[in-house]
């Protein structure tokens, strides 16, 4: 009987699934800096941080109310370092306690009277996944491509700011122009994803999130600002925009390539280099 309860046990510890606690990934994803350890020890972060993780860089997005910032600042790919430097001058960026869920950055800080940063110290930041403001949900989920459409108005989705055009009657002349000169132009790379409820318009540089009401598809509300949508084909809008005296026509191209916002905007940083858009 011993021996048959052993055996049922060991099978039983066999069919279970091996659950790794390791601590040693490179974290990748999106994760919010949760708590500082500086000059007064650990406190939560009064900063709206978060880090996006990849393979080929590591964007820093920080939230100011409705807006966002978004920058290369960091210059490298986050992997897993360790948490000791290579020697005592070492002050490279160190990232270990990393998987999925969590990871810590400890930085050397320089900062002479930094309310937290200490000075010729280092400093850690503790990160997590899975944390979002209603702000920064909805921001993420539309550099991301997780935004919700609506299937019955035509606007909701994702769409390249192209430039602007003077008059209407123009269009077609002018909008030739506007394709070649895109990708050299200051708007390359900005877009507008219109979910339902809100408006997210972002840049290389960052953006900001909207309440949106829609008038159909001829027309949407932002605030107090209504703007009319003037429809050239299908996946092509001209959006009336009213600047001082006169009004202007904001070209929109819908994103069909399949690659949200956020790729778009990575491939920026990683084209120009690691100190791009500086």
């Amino acid at each position: 009987m011993t021996r048959t309860i052993k055996f049922l046990m060991a099978a039983a510890l066999l069919s279970l699934p091996i659950v790794s606690n390791a601590q040693t990934e490179n974290p990748r994803g999106i994760y919010r800096l949760m708590t500082l350890v500086g000059k007064n020890g650990e406190v939560n972060s009064p900063y709206h941080q978060y880090k996006v993780c990849t393979d080929s860089l590591t964007l820093m997005v920080v939230f100011r109310n409705n807006s966002f910032s978004i920058s290369n600042n960091d210059r490298m790919v986050f992997n897993y370092t360790g948490s000791e430097p290579k020697s005592e001058d070492d002050k490279s960026i160190l990232i270990y306690d990393s998987n999925a869920d969590h990871f810590t950055e400890k930085w050397w800080s320089d900062y002479p009277s930094h309310m937290i940063f200490p000075n010729n110290d280092w400093c850690l930041e503790k990160y997590q996944s899975g944390q979002y403001t209603k702000e920064s949900r909805i921001a993420f989920d539309a550099m991301t491509g997780k935004a919700e459409v609506d299937a019955g108005n035509p606007l909701t989705g994702t769409w390249r700011f192209m430039g602007y055009v003077d008059e209407i009657r123009d269009i077609k002349k002018e909008l030739p122009k506007l394709l070649e000169k895109y990708p050299k132009s200051k708007y390359f790379n900005s877009f507008y994803v219109f979910s339902p409820k809100n408006c997210v318009a972002m840049s290389g540089n960052g953006g900001a999130v909207s309440e949106i009401t829609y008038d159909g598809k001829k027309a949407f509300k932002v605030g107090d600002v209504t703007y009319q949508v003037k429809w050239l084909s299908k996946d092509r809008i001209a959006v009336e925009e009213h600047i001082d005296y006169r009004t202007d026509w904001q070209i929109m191209e819908r994103v069909t390539d399949g690659q949200p916002p956020l790729s778009h905007i990575s491939s920026q940083y990683i084209q120009r280099g690691p100190r791009a858009l500086r």
